[in-house]
């Protein structure tokens, strides 16, 4: 009989996109259809362990195909699957309710676990829904262990599952926080991934900054954890040999943490003839002018800076800067780092929050002009959202956060087309297209 685990990436709500790779896996819904998505990187990476591990694994992406819950549940059922896994987020948590609601009772049968990075802070929406399990922790090389151990007895498969729980000779009790070291490779081809306009590496985890809104720390540890350089490598190279998407995006909360780690990188991507543009997610202070050149003979085509504020006592009060001084040396890196991009072709996304304690209007008009200055490619705002687990104190209205939103995304102007032509030329020049 074949053993066959169905992965599913569930539907999105009628009229919103749900996007469970965002914000470190607590996720993101946006009140529209067809919105940004991340490839489902966790689920492609459950499916390419379960794979390697001689399991029969067929998966869907729902959102990228539209699907209902009605076709999703369809689609599921007519795999026959002795298994159902279920991506799910915090941020989507209703959408996956109805979904797994829907599961359980088509396939009456199954056993269905929900796996994610945010499951933990989401237990009072899956305990609604009867009869299924959810994974805590990092489901990559775990889901296998409870396969194996819990068989396809669907009363097996109920409530949380943890490592910590099982007490097993050999098996560790950390439910993460793991090192990553031997990750299985995602199984893109599992998925119609070039419906995504790119694909995606995690290079690392974690982050040890103590920003008080960040869900990244909160879904993957406030450890710094990296993936060694070779195996990041290896991996960059098969999707450029084997997959040649457009672009690779480097889901790292902090990618320049290790500043000779990632130096280390871009020579092993540069000496390897690795021919793929990448983008990648820092703080500002992370980068300088020698690191910034050195990604981007390496491949590098965007950075993406989260500024969130220039504000003095709105960076303090957040914990992205301890005191005022340290914030005017936080503006004074980004500013350089700003300049350094624009030096070596490089486009600058700059990302703002706003609804954070202590903004005001003079808060907002600083960090106005404190954009202008950086001059970046682009310009991202949107209002906090409080997600569990953070040290976030929203003190500011929702309405006035919406309008603080308006007068900074009024206040750039977004470079000309031609420009951003001549940069995505340089960018391939780069890289001997």
């Amino acid at each position: 009989m074949t053993r066959r685990v169905v992965c599913i990436n569930p539907p999105s709500a009628p009229g919103t996109t749900a996007n469970r790779e965002g914000a470190g896996g607590m996720g993101n819904v946006y009140p529209e259809p067809g919105a940004f998505l991340y490839p489902p990187h966790t689920l492609a990476t459950v499916a390419g362990a379960l794979r390697e591990g001689g399991l029969e694994v067929v998966a869907r992406d729902c959102v990228l195909e539209c699907d209902s819950v009605e076709q999703a549940v369809a689609w599921a059922a007519a795999q026959s699957p002795t298994w159902l896994v279920a991506q799910v987020s915090w941020a989507t948590r209703e959408a996956d309710a109805v979904f797994l609601r829907a599961a359980r009772e088509a396939l009456p049968n199954t056993p269905i676990v929900a796996i994610g990075a945010s499951v933990a802070w989401m237990e009072d929406a899956l305990r609604a829904v009867p009869d299924i399990a959810w994974l805590v922790g990092e489901p990559e090389r775990t889901l296998g262990v409870f396969i194996t151990l819990l068989g396809t007895e669907p009363s097996r498969w109920r409530g949380p599952l943890s490592l910590s729980a099982l007490r097993q000779p050999g098996i560790p009790t950390d439910d993460a926080g793991q090192p990553l070291v031997n990750l299985p490779r995602p199984a893109w081809d599992l998925f119609r991934w070039q419906g995504y306009g790119m694909l995606t590496v995690v290079g690392s985890k974690g982050c040890d900054h103590a920003c008080a809104y960040c869900p990244y720390a909160v879904a993957q540890g406030h450890r710094f954890r990296p993936r060694p350089v070779d195996e990041v490598v290896d991996e960059v190279a098969y999707l450029a040999r084997e997959c040649r998407p457009a672009r690779v995006v480097f889901r790292d909360p902090v990618f320049a943490r290790d500043r000779d780690r990632v130096l280390a990188l871009c020579e092993a991507l540069a000496r390897r003839k690795v021919r793929l543009a990448w983008e990648c997610e820092s703080r500002a202070d992370d980068l300088d002018a020698e690191l910034v050149q050195a990604m981007a003979k390496a491949g590098c085509m965007a950075v993406k800076v989260g500024l969130e504020s220039a504000d003095a006592a709105v960076l303090a009060a957040v914990g992205r800067a301890r005191d005022a001084a340290s914030a005017d040396v936080y503006r004074g890196r980004a500013l350089a780092a700003a300049a350094a991009c624009a030096r070596h072709g490089v486009a600058l996304r700059v990302f703002l929050l706003t609804g954070l304690p202590r903004e005001d209007e003079s808060a907002v008009a600083e960090t106005a002009r404190f954009v202008v200055e950086m001059r970046p490619s682009a310009l991202h705002v949107k209002v906090v959202d409080k997600y569990p687990g953070t040290a976030m104190d929203w003190t500011v209205p929702v309405e006035e956060a919406q309008r603080h939103a308006e007068v900074l995304r009024a206040s750039w102007t977004p470079a000309s087309a031609p420009v951003r032509r001549g940069l995505l030329a340089r960018v391939a020049r780069r890289l001997g297209r």
